[in-house]
């Protein structure tokens, strides 16, 4: 018998190229930094913007004109986006309404007001032409029911930046839709793009604009809406501003019945309405261990704030992933779906998640 030495089966393509001597063209990492070397703007898959222009609009807001890269997937009017900064070493992110319809050029427009320890919002005030930020892709379902119907537009202070976003696409399709605004704000000094709606009352001829300065005439209530717009209850509306404002008006058409014609949009931080005869759970966290209260019905986010943290956050809506944390123990509800967690570790998002019992973090 003549034995024959078989010959060793040849490697397929995905393990040559998985060769450790391949290994440096295969570091994705690696290919990033060159990108990036070449040209700040480039990247595999992140989607990165260059600062084209800062525009003071108000002495407290500034806006931000961005040129995204190729990654960067477009949006409608009246979404917003997170916008990443990098402060001290450690990257901050925040959410904000994009100002502005889709372009030819490209451009995106961020309009941003500073607040007095708003660390990421003072920080692109200072933003110069030529810097490099990430953002988000676009999202968000506000003004997704705009359509013909008569609309009301309710805002105050920088809540008008979405409603600048939908007037401004209502103005390029040159669209005839019936639509009041309603805006609040201190004075003429503080009322974020009051010549740019000018314009737009110029372009459509539809649009009627009520400025309410509360300097003058005492803050925008909900009952003034009878008086500005006598015909609000018959219409589509959307509403953007402060918390409190925002409450008020959405209790407004809840006790008309009318919640269904309401669409509401948040920016930065909304107060938990927190029942004071809700169960208080005990919060631990770290190494030696610390603890925090926190009811049912209130954010994570917010009892740990309340209780002199600093966990990291962004939009606050449940949307960036900015505050998540894992959790050891304890069960929590997500306060957007509803639904209750395993009482075992897991990541969880601080600012959607409220006790049900002890939790235990890693902050």
């Amino acid at each position: 018998m003549i034995l024959t030495e078989s010959a060793a089966p040849k490697p397929s393509l995905g393990q040559w190229l998985r060769h450790p001597a391949w290994a440096p063209l295969n570091d994705a990492a690696a290919w990033q930094r060159l990108a990036t070397a070449i040209n700040p703007l480039w990247s595999l898959g992140e989607v990165r913007a260059r600062i084209v222009r800062n525009v003071i609009e108000t002495p407290h807001v500034r806006s931000l004109w961005l040129k995204p890269n190729r990654h960067f997937r477009g949006f409608q009017p009246g979404q917003h986006l997170m916008l990443e900064l990098e402060i001290a070493g450690v990257r901050h992110s925040r959410c904000y309404s994009l100002s502005a319809a889709p372009r030819r050029d490209g451009l995106l427009r961020l309009t941003i007001k500073a607040k007095d320890r708003g660390l990421v919002s003072l920080a692109a005030h200072r933003l110069e032409p030529g810097q490099i930020v990430r953002i988000s892709q676009a999202s968000g379902d506000f003004a997704s029911k705009v359509s013909t119907a008569p609309l009301l537009m309710i805002s105050a202070g920088s809540g008008i930046t979405p409603m600048l976003s939908i007037l401004d696409g209502h103005a390029n399709t040159a669209a005839t839709t019936d639509i009041c605004l309603i805006h609040g704000a201190r004075d003429s000094g503080d009322w974020i793009g009051a010549d740019e709606l000018k314009q737009r009352a110029l372009q459509l001829p539809g649009l009627k604009i009520h400025f309410h300065g509360s300097a003058e005439s005492g803050r925008l209530r909900a009952q003034d809406l009878h008086t500005l717009v006598p015909d609000w209850a018959d219409r589509n509306a959307l509403l953007c501003g402060p918390d409190d404002f925002m409450q008020a008006v959405e209790v407004h058409y809840a006790e008309a019945g009318l919640s269904s014609r309401l669409q509401s949009e948040s920016f930065g931080r909304r107060a938990a309405l927190i029942d004071t005869d809700a169960s208080t759970h005990a919060i631990t966290h770290g190494k030696p261990e610390q603890m925090f209260t926190a009811n049912s019905g209130q954010s994570l986010l917010e009892a740990a704030e309340a209780a002199g943290l600093q966990p990291r956050f962004g939009c606050r809506r449940g949307i960036c992933m900015s505050c998540q944390c894992r959790k050891h123990s304890g069960t929590v509800k997500n306060l957007l779906t509803g639904q209750l967690s395993s009482p075992g570790e897991e990541l969880i998002q601080l600012c959607i998640s409220t006790p049900q019992s002890a939790v235990e973090l890693a902050l």
